[in-house]
């Protein structure tokens, strides 16, 4: 339970006191922590009354090749299916857990022409979108973060032995490395004048689920530099090649008692390249590539300067799959577990 208590620690004691960024050499700090960069030229925030430039540019490329898929399949099916007008077609991945992110799996697998003979293959190439929300997200974390690699190759190269010496179940002390690495992952987060939170321990646990590998050409660190944003230089992402991903989360009004969201709750929406709602009280979206830095009226508060690497793909699908609302909440009592872990700081 140690190291459990170590990343525990960091996120209950608030890290009060760290240190503002511009007093650090973020050159010292680990890939997972913010740093400063100059602003786009595009403006930062928009109103939602419209699809942006960039998935709207995305979508008139994919949807032309998902149709040519969606009529081979069609016609493959029943050759009397009619292929005029074609649907822009899309899929949901729910939450679960692990049992989410497999039956996912499972359900991509049986679609995709490259790793499928059944009935059923060549449709996921007829998507278009792609969302996934909590353990449907930590599939299409692996998914979209490797660049839409087969199920059967995450399941050969990755998930066989990720999964059986699970950071979330250790079973062997070689984790106690990697608990040593999150730690400093988070502490320079701190570092750079960012306050982490549980989801940060979350999401960089997840991500040595999701993200590392034996293979000697993929990262073994849970991929710590990686970035949703930076998806969008995934060689089938630039050949539209694949369906536009979304990963979502539910809003929690935790300072108004809520203890889980309502069915009313805001629904908030990370894709490569934007991040917002379409709810009337967000009503607004901005790029996710700048998420952390500080914005007046929508505008940078320094011209011109901005922050980059916040939105770290494992923190957005933690972010996506955080179920710790009645610990920050006075939804009741402090689970007992909760409580052993403070004994053992």
């Amino acid at each position: 339970m140690a190291p459990y208590a170590a990343l525990f620690k960091l996120s209950l004691l608030g890290f009060a006191g760290h240190a503002s960024a511009a007093a650090i050499d973020t050159r010292s700090l680990t890939p997972y922590a913010p740093v400063s960069a100059s602003c786009p030229s595009t403006p930062l925030v928009r109103t939602a009354n419209s699809l942006g430039s960039d998935e709207a540019a995305y979508i008139a490329a994919r949807k032309p090749q998902a149709d040519t898929a969606l009529t081979a399949w069609l016609q493959k099916t029943d050759s009397a299916f009619g292929t005029t007008n074609l649907p822009t077609v899309g899929l949901v991945l729910s939450g679960g857990g692990y049992r989410a992110l497999l039956s996912g799996a499972g359900l991509i697998q049986g679609l995709d022409a490259r790793d499928s003979d059944l009935s059923t293959s060549g449709l996921y190439q007829a998507l278009t979108y792609e969302t996934s929300l909590s353990g449907g997200a930590w599939f299409s974390t692996s998914w979209t973060g490797l660049n839409w690699p087969t199920v059967s190759y995450l399941r050969d190269n990755l998930w066989s032995e990720a999964f059986a010496d699970s950071l979330l179940v250790p079973a062997r002390l070689l984790s106690a490395v990697a608990y040593a690495e999150i730690v400093k992952d988070i502490v320079d987060k701190a570092k750079a004048g960012f306050q982490p939170t549980l989801i940060d321990v979350w999401g960089r646990l997840l991500s040595y689920q999701l993200l590392s590998t034996n293979s000697q050409d993929i990262p073994t660190d849970g991929d710590v530099a990686k970035t949703f944003s930076s998806v969008v230089t995934s060689s089938n992402f630039t050949s539209h090649a694949v369906p536009f991903p979304i990963i979502t989360a539910r809003g929690v009004n935790n300072f108004d008692g809520e203890c889980f969201p309502l069915s009313n709750g805001t629904q908030y929406e990370f894709t490569p390249y934007e991040f917002g709602s379409w709810d009337s009280n967000i009503n607004a979206f901005t790029q996710t590539a700048y998420l952390g830095s500080k914005l007046t009226n929508g505008v940078p508060t320094v011209s011109g300067q901005c922050i980059k690497n916040y939105d770290n793909i494992g923190y957005v699908a933690g972010t996506s799959s955080a179920l710790f609302n009645q610990l920050v909440s006075s939804c009741g009592a402090v689970p007992a577990a909760v409580n052993n872990t403070q004994s053992l700081i």
